[in-house]
C-alpha cells in the first residue's frame, strides 16, 4: 500500500509516495537503507524552488527528520514510558520534543538504541538558522539519530544547584537587625 510520506534531509524537504506496510513507520525506516519515493516532489531549503519527479531513491541516512501522521502502531505492544522533553540538532533542523524512555532507563537513553530512527511526541521543528521562521509542529515526528549532533534535556522539574545546601542555609537563617 502507498501512502503519502514528508522528509526532510539536509538540503531539501522530499514529499511523494512510499511503499509502506501495516506496521509502526518507525521500524519499516529502520529495516531499509534505501526509501524510495514515487511522483516526488523536492523543495529547497535554500530558495524554496521544487522539483518534481517520478521515482526517487533516497539512502536513509541521508533523511533527519519524518514527520508521522495515521497509523501509530500496534497498541496491545505499547509499554509504559516516561516522557524527557529534549532539544535535538540534526544538520540545519533544530527539534524540541518528547522522547520517551523506560521508567528504570537512564535519562537520554532511548538516543543509544541500534535503531536509527526514534519518535519524539509534541514536537517543534525549526530551521537553526532561521529561527524566526514559523516552526513545525507535530504530534510525533521520527528523528535519524546518526543525524543528531547535540543533544539537551530541558528540565521539567526544578533542578538544584551543587551548592543548594549553602542556599538553602542561607534562605534559613534570620536576618540581622539593623544597627
Amino acid at each position: 500500500m502507498r501512502d503519502q510520506l514528508v522528509a526532510w534531509a539536509g538540503d531539501c524537504m522530499v514529499r511523494g509516495s512510499v511503499d509502506l506496510e501495516e506496521g509502526r513507520l518507525s521500524d519499516q525506516l529502520n529495516e531499509r537503507e534505501v526509501v524510495t519515493f514515487y511522483d516526488a516532489t523536492l523543495r529547497s531549503l535554500d530558495d524554496g524552488h521544487e522539483l518534481a519527479v517520478g521515482e526517487l531513491e533516497v539512502e536513509r541516512h541521508e533523511l533527519h527528520v519524518v514527520p508521522v501522521s495515521g497509523y501509530r502502531g500496534d497498541p496491545t505492544k505499547r509499554v509504559r514510558t516516561v516522557e524527557e522533553r529534549v532539544t535535538l540538532e540534526l544538520g540545519p533542523y533544530l527539534v524540541v520534543g518528547n522522547l520517551h524512555r523506560m521508567p528504570t532507563a537512564q535519562a537520554l537513553a532511548a538516543l543509544t538504541r541500534r535503531t536509527r530512527f526514534v519518535p519524539l511526541t509534541d514536537a517543534i521543528v525549526v530551521m537553526r538558522d532561521r529561527p524566526d521562521d514559523e516552526p513545525m509542529q507535530e504530534d510525533v515526528v521520527l528523528v535519524n539519530l546518526d543525524r543528531v549532533g547535540r543533544t539537551e534535556t530541558i528540565s521539567m522539574v526544578p533542578v538544584m544547584t551543587d551548592d543548594w545546601a549553602e542556599a538553602a542555609g542561607a534562605a534559613a537563617a534570620p536576618e540581622a537587625a539593623p544597627a
